[in-house]
């Protein structure tokens, strides 16, 4: 009987020795996960179509093709609604984020 307890002990010791071991690798998986992922064009397109799919969006180019985004030091792309307007969106590829965008310095979260 004693014995069997003295196992019993090492045993749980064991197992909650181990357990955070493994919640740790978990952890990296899970960093591995949420790492950011940077949009592509085609990936932006498909944010403005869930955003309103009731019009199509003309790329129009990047955010280093426009001096005030450039300045701003963002990254994302930019497109126009295939309806008349002046306002455009600009898609942040890092942050996934949706804004109106017009040349002129105009920028405004959206969602």
């Amino acid at each position: 009987m004693k014995n069997l307890v003295i196992f019993l002990c090492i045993l749980c010791s064991s197992l909650l020795f181990i357990n955070p071991i493994q919640n740790m690798s978990h952890a990296n998986d899970n960093n591995k996960i949420h790492q950011q992922i940077e949009l592509t064009v085609e990936q932006a397109k498909e944010l403005l179509i869930k955003y309103n799919n009731k019009v199509d969006y003309i790329y129009q180019g990047d955010a280093n093709d426009f001096e005030y985004l450039k300045s701003k030091k963002l990254q994302g792309y930019v497109f126009l609604p295939n309806v008349d307007t002046d306002i455009g969106y600009f898609v942040d590829k890092q942050t996934s984020k949706i804004y109106f965008f017009h040349p002129s310095g105009y920028l405004e979260l959206a969602k």
